[in-house]
């Protein structure tokens, strides 16, 4: 009688833990989910709606002076701001990425080098061109 008891209690216990951590959001992340956070791939830049590389992206490996009217066009940029932002270019030509906050390449917003992450933006943009130096960085 001990014993089940015993199992009984551990076994509330362990129960309630697992709901206390659901409640507050303190369940750890999967490998996978930790996988396709800053999932871009190499020779873009991908901007999302979500922090930290999630939600719904968009990704470029060329210029675009409009991402809702352009070559490729981005579903969400009129409606939702960017969040987060990669640069995974790989082409030693260009030292960042542009992003603007209009189209045609106006509204000069923010630089992003080679390899760059940036999170928690919450801006909206319509246009990004690749620079060859952070001189190219200009308003």
């Amino acid at each position: 009688m001990r014993l089940f008891f015993r199992r009984s209690i551990m076994t509330a216990a362990l129960s309630a833990g697992v709901v206390a951590a659901t409640a507050t959001g303190a369940v750890p992340a999967s490998a996978g989910q930790r996988a396709l956070a800053w999932e871009c791939p190499s020779g873009n830049v991908c901007v999302w709606t979500g922090s930290y590389g999630t939600g719904s992206r968009c990704l470029w490996s060329d210029a675009d002076n409009d991402w809702q009217a352009g070559g490729i066009r981005c579903s969400w940029a009129a409606s939702q701001p960017v969040r987060s932002i990669y640069n995974n270019g790989t082409n030693s030509s260009y030292a960042g990425v542009a992003l603007y906050r209009a189209a045609n390449y106006q509204n000069f917003h923010w630089c992003v080098p080679q390899g760059t992450l940036r999170n928690d933006e919450n801006v909206y943009l319509r246009s990004h061109r690749w620079v060859s130096s952070a001189t190219g960085c200009v308003a």
